[in-house]
């Protein structure tokens, strides 16, 4: 059964539908241009986030599927989903996208829009350009060979009246029911067939996580741990972030601007949601406010050039619709933490697509492709950016935070590059579920007891100052009735990190400590001067809550490492505007009308 619930008016995380609503548009050389100062951004961002290694070794997203979740549909006819020329790649399917369109209950209008549309280019616009037979890199998705899956769940578009109201374009109304089917069908699989990342680029209030939408896809990601939902912050700038983001279970994502300032670090967007969100406890009915953070990670989210569907249905269903429909036009600077999701998200597919290649065995497994493995892994990986501040502080002569994340970007950046290293090289998954010796970088899926520590040694002393960036996550349960469709939390389970310096193989003293007592996530970047042995440590510390009358003993969670020496003074990362080898670069600005 559907239970009933007021309509509610959602808005896409995305700043793309204020942009739309101005005035001054144009069609010049295939390109819908929504601003008058043109598009100027030279940006790669398949090549900033650290893709390019991965297609130069086939690695396109073929062997996964991308579902996504919002208010309406993915149009499939754009040129940029064109997959004709990538045949010749083993395991490379056909675009499905209306044969698995997923409506939720009669309510649900399941109307093609151009909001979903630009968010699938995002994730897996193939770049093909078909009157130069050749691919580009400027305005490719991360993943250009995933399998889409659309569902859509608005019950209504809200469609503005006059120029002071323009700014809510893009806003939708949905029920529980027209939203559920959707969710339920790509995290519990159809003909046979679960999705591997469902990206979600909307939004609503829900500053403590507990709306019943928020709960419910915690429950089904609780419940389907192969399939990582990946969502949109939002664009609230000061504020918590949105749900079903303000949950615990999904990979939340923040905007950075995509190029380095002049510090050499990405820096966050102005409007990508920030500050820490409220914390319910369902056992005690309480509510503390202000004590969790809950973006895990920030991608490049502004200055796109994204598929455009400009046919009179959903958001635009007032606007005049071109006949023939143009197939090559495409949006110009779009931005909004709705394309910052799809970057990772697409990012998440090219990982398990690694997995699924079975080219790398120690991550040819089903539990490496677990989401709590995955969300370590890429915010292990993920680059300090400007200002970035989880709150350490030196307390007692130990680094301390109890944040475990900032505000703004989570873990960081978005370094694909480094989360791959750290995915398929040095330690991956150690045999059993409780610690032991590790490399340099790596990850472990693993369950700790209470009263009983897990310990991670380093194999091999450091010679020299190095930084550590460590990431802890598991699950807070909730948990999802399939028959009843009822969410309900369950309990949760409070974990902590530590660092450890090491004496002949026995933990000496503590240096380092996240104990974040309300998140799920906890986090430690820090730099160490002193030479030696080190250990890493995971703590079971307490629970939070119980409401299942039988608290629970043990918990399981991943962890993900990465170890690298401290950069020499003023050393300056350079990035690349130049392709590989296998693709053909073209550069587009737009004009003035």
């Amino acid at each position: 059964m559907h239970l009933a619930s007021p309509l509610r008016q959602i808005a896409l995380a995305s700043l793309a539908c204020l942009a739309l609503a101005t005035p001054a548009r144009a069609i010049v050389d295939g390109y819908y241009n929504i601003d008058e100062g043109g598009f100027e951004s030279l940006r790669v961002t398949n090549e900033t986030i650290g893709a390019i290694p991965f297609y130069n070794e086939g690695i396109y997203g073929q062997r996964t599927i991308i579902a996504n979740v919002e208010a309406g549909h993915i149009w499939g006819g754009h040129e940029a989903f064109d997959r004709s020329a990538f045949l010749y790649l083993p395991d490379s399917p056909a675009l499905s996208i209306h044969g698995t369109a997923i409506v939720g209950d009669d309510a649900a209008l399941g109307e093609l829009d151009t909001h979903a549309t630009m968010v699938a280019g995002a994730m897996a616009g193939t770049g093909y350009l078909p009157d130069q037979d050749a691919f580009s890199v400027f305005n490719m998705g991360i993943s250009p060979l995933a399998t889409l899956w659309s569902g859509a769940i608005a019950t209504s578009f809200y469609i503005p009246q006059g120029e002071e109201d323009a700014h809510l374009r893009g806003s939708f109304s949905t029920s529980y029911g027209a939203f559920l089917q959707p969710y339920k069908t790509f995290f519990n699989g159809t003909l046979g067939q679960k999705a591997d990342v469902i990206n979600s680029s909307w939004g609503f209030e829900d500053r403590s996580g507990t709306d019943l939408f928020t709960r419910t896809v915690d429950g089904l990601a609780r419940q389907n741990t192969s399939v990582t939902l990946v969502v949109a912050a939002g664009n609230s700038g000061e504020g918590s972030v949105n749900g079903v983001g303000s949950g615990y279970n999904a990979i939340s994502v923040g905007s950075i601007s995509g190029e380095r300032g002049s510090h050499g670090l990405f820096e966050p967007s102005d409007f990508s949601s920030h500050g820490p969100a409220d914390f319910y406890n369902p056992q005690t009915d309480e509510t503390l406010a202000n004590v969790r953070a809950t973006v895990h990670l920030a991608a490049p989210g502004e200055d796109y050039a994204l598929p455009a569907y400009l046919g009179a249905t959903g958001s635009y269903a007032d606007r005049e619709e071109p006949d023939p429909l143009p197939n090559d036009r495409h949006y110009l600077n779009v931005a909004g933490t709705s394309f910052a999701a799809p970057v990772v998200a697409g990012a998440v597919s090219l990982l398990k697509d690694l997995s699924y290649s079975g080219t790398h065995a120690g991550v040819a497994t089903e539990v490496a492709r677990d989401t709590r493995v995955i969300r370590s892994v890429l915010m292990a990986g993920a680059e300090r950016t400007a200002n970035w501040d989880n709150g350490q502080r030196l307390v007692e002569g130990v680094i301390s935070t109890t944040q475990s994340l900032d505000y703004r970007t989570g873990a960081g950046a978005l370094d694909l590059a480094a989360a791959n290293a750290i995915y398929r090289g040095g330690t991956t998954d150690i045999a059993g579920l409780g610690g032991g010796a590790i490399a340099t970088h790596g990850w472990d899926f693993g369950s700790v007891a209470e009263g009983v520590d897990n310990d991670y040694l380093f194999t091999n002393p450091f010679e020299e100052a190095f930084i550590l960036t460590v990431s802890l996550n598991w699950f807070i349960d909730r948990a999802f009735d399939n028959e009843l469709n009822l969410a309900s939390d369950v309990s949760f389970v409070n974990l902590d990190l530590e660092v450890w310096s090491v004496s002949e193989g026995v933990l000496l003293e503590k240096v380092a400590q996240s104990y974040s007592e309300y998140n799920n996530s906890e986090f430690l970047r820090i730099t160490l001067a002193a030479a030696g042995h080190y250990a890493l440590r995971i703590t079971f510390t307490d629970v939070i809550f119980d409401l299942s009358g039988v608290p629970p003993t043990a918990a399981e969670y991943a962890l993900a490492w990465r170890a690298e020496a401290v950069p020499e003074p003023g050393s300056v990362l350079l990035i690349g505007l130049g392709a590989a080898g296998w693709l053909a670069l073209r550069r587009y600005r737009g004009k003035k009308a």
